[in-house]
Order: structure tokens, then sequence, then C-alpha cells
């Protein structure tokens, strides 16, 4: 069912012609400035809309979903009209909606002309290939983001005369399923000593989850310092000449999800692949899962160890796993481990991405930062670190890593 929420009605409202859309991650953004382009679509024959992500997996997982539930519910979806390869729909008018991703200047400027443009998630995206599309587009710019801190879009774009800024928070989205609401009245429980209250003086309980509240659930500009890993790079595919080390598996169930992911390594450089990231899998769908992805049984999977039993079934299955050896500080000594090496993980894992952009030291009441990771974001982290505390033992021999040869 789709619900017209008060973020799509309050984003119709905008007139000028760069409408920069701020708020937190369920404020329904993304949600309501689709509906907008499809309405403007429907009344724009013969003309071209963009939808730019930072990457191609992003737009899959992000925008493309949103576009085509949305499609769905409103029962204007035409599976004939839909470019899979191209990544466009083509309306019965003739509108083409294409959905894009630049990872250059040139690039963007030889995509050509539109009419249209929504730059989503907008601080993942370079100014100057931000800059390009906007110059190409005649008539509405969306640039929508979760405010972590300014960008381009603060500095560059507001100050125009013809530009408008718009917040959003939560209570905008009735869309908003209730399961997520729960867990946002969770978080506002962890940051403040009264929830209703919020961002007060004398209010906060914990800083790191009131700074967390202020930008993803108020839509505020926060800042999230103390980031644990700050250098990795994306790369858009495993290179060929890489050596496979272990797959890392992190149970999941109700709430929490199963990751699993595959790590390969060259020298210093090591490079991750994000293969499963979903929640509510049995240990039967797991193997199942793992069949699917083709995961070479002869293979090791590094498992979190709290459960044998889960273990033991996918060892029944014919899988190759190994319990996680953790011991004590086994959290920060496989961080560290992990900092020795340059850290590559490909555009597809997204769910590890945002975990890497949001797993920071925690805080303690007065704001000091402390040596212990918050435990959130870290279900394909932890995957990760049980492949490195486990397969990617390093010890130095005068002035050159090696690896342990034990996988």
């Amino acid at each position: 069912m789709f619900i017209r929420t008060t973020a799509i009605n309050k984003i119709l409202a905008m007139k000028a012609r760069k409408k920069i859309i701020q708020g937190g991650t369920w404020a329904g953004k993304t949600y309501g400035i689709i509906p907008c382009m499809i309405n403007t679509a429907t009344r724009s024959p013969n003309k071209v809309g963009t939808i730019v992500a930072e990457t191609i997996p992003a737009l899959k997982g992000g925008a493309i979903k949103d576009f085509k539930n949305i499609m769905y519910a409103t029962k204007r979806w035409h599976e004939d009209r839909w470019n899979a390869s191209e990544l466009h729909y083509t309306f019965g008018n003739k509108y083409k909606l294409e959905f894009k991703s630049f990872d250059s200047v040139g690039k963007a400027q030889a995509a050509g002309k539109r009419d249209h443009l929504f730059i989503n998630e907008a601080p993942y995206i370079a100014y100057d290939i931000a800059d390009a599309l906007i110059g190409r587009t005649t008539e509405d710019v969306f640039i929508d983001f979760n405010p972590t801190s300014e960008f381009w879009g603060h500095t560059e774009i507001l100050p125009n005369k013809d530009a408008e800024f718009l917040l959003l928070k939560y209570s905008d989205n009735e869309a908003l399923p209730k399961t997520i609401y729960e867990e946002l009245m969770m978080k506002l429980e962890k940051a403040y000593h009264n929830a209703t209250l919020g961002n007060i003086p004398n209010n906060i309980k914990n800083d790191y989850w009131a700074n967390w509240c202020r930008v993803y659930i108020d839509g505020e500009i926060g800042s999230l310092q103390g980031v644990v890993f700050e250098a990795w790079q994306q790369i858009d595919e495993v290179p060929k000449d890489v050596e496979f080390v272990s797959y890392g598996l992190d149970w999941g169930y109700t709430k929490d999800p199963t990751a699993l992911i595959a790590v390969y390594r060259n020298n210093k450089n090591i490079y991750v692949d994000e293969l499963l990231y979903q929640q509510k899998l049995t240990n039967s769908m797991i193997v199942d899962k793992l069949a699917f992805l083709n995961v070479q049984r002869h293979h090791t999977i590094v498992a979190d160890s709290a459960e044998p039993k889960s273990i033991a079934d996918l060892q029944n299955a014919g899988y190759h796993v190994e319990a996680a050896m953790k011991g004590k500080d086994s959290i920060n000594n496989s961080i560290v481990r992990l900092q020795e090496f340059n850290i590559y993980i490909t555009q597809r894992s997204t769910n590890l991405i945002k975990e890497l952009r949001n797993y920071s030291w925690s805080k303690t009441k007065d704001g000091t930062q402390t040596n212990t990771p918050i435990d959130n974001y870290n279900h394909a982290i932890d995957a990760l670190r049980y492949v490195a505390l486990n397969k990617l033992q390093v010890y130095q021999r005068t002035n050159e890593i090696h690896f342990a040869e034990d996988y």
C-alpha cells in the first residue's frame, strides 16, 4: 500500500529549482522524492530524469528498489518499460527515468543533459561530479542526505538564490514500519534520560547515542567522531591476482542479520566482499544460501564460536566451518590486526560499507572516548574480525610482514 506521507507533501510544496532535503535515516527522504519525480514524469512527455547515487549497488539496494515498490503500489509498473541492463524506465509518454553512478567528472559530463536530477545520499558524491551534473540539468534538482557533517550542499548550493532547504524527521514519515519506530524509540532511550524531552541540557544519558539520534532521528547536523576504521577504500571488484584467505560468518536471526564475507589478500592488501546480510535465517536456510552463493565446501568458514550447534549444522552439511578463537581482548586485537593492512571493500558490500562508516569508539558519560568499540554496526565487521584474528596472523621479521600459512 502506498502512503502519501507528510514528507511527500512538504517536498511537493518546495518551489526553488534546487531542493536540498536533509533528514534522518527513516525520515522518508528517498521515499518522498521519488513519488515527486514520478509525478513530474507523468506530466513531462519526452523529457529525461536522472537519479544518481555513489555506486550501482547502492542504487539497486536503495533508489531503484524504492522506485519499483512505489510504482507497483500505485499500479503504474509495466515490466516491458524497464531496461534492466541500462537501468532506465520509460513511461508511456516517453519520459525516461535513468539510474546512474559516476566516478569521474568526465563521465558525468559525457552523460549529457537532462531535465530533472536527484542526487541520492549526496555527501558520498564528489562536488565536482555533482556540479557537472547540476550544470547539465535544465529544471528541478533534488539533493538528499543524512547530516553526519556539513558538506558541499551547505557550502556550495544553499547560498544560491535558486536553492531551498527542507529538514525532515521520522515523524514526517507515516509509512515508517512499526518495528523501525520501536527501534528508534529504544535508541532515544539509550541517548536521553527522558526520551520525550530529547536533546536538552542535563537530559543526555550517553553522548554517542545522543549524537546518533541528532543525526539519524532528528536529522540535525552531527559528527560521528572516533570511527574505528578510517583508512579503507571501495573497489569495483576483487582483483584476479589475489589469494583467497577465508570466509567469515557472524550469526544472526531475529533483529540481527546473518553476515557472510569473503576475504582475499595480496601482501599487505586485503580485499573483502560481502556475500550475505539477512535477518531471520535458520541454519538450513543458511546452508541453502551457501550453496546458492557457490561457497566452496573445502574453503574455510570462520564462524562465531558462540553458536556451536549452528557450526555443527553447517559441518554436517559438508562445509569446513571453524569456530573463531577469541580470547581476552579479542575485539581490540582483531581491530589492531586489521589496521596493519590496506583494506579494500567491493562496492556491492553496501551493508559492510555502512557499518564501516558508523562503527566507532564508545564514549563515557562525560564524552571521553574509550578504547572499546560500540556494540552496534558490527555484524559484517565481526565476520571480518573473525577472519583477521584466526587467518591473518602477522608477525614482524625485519621490515616485512608475513602471513601464517595455517589456512
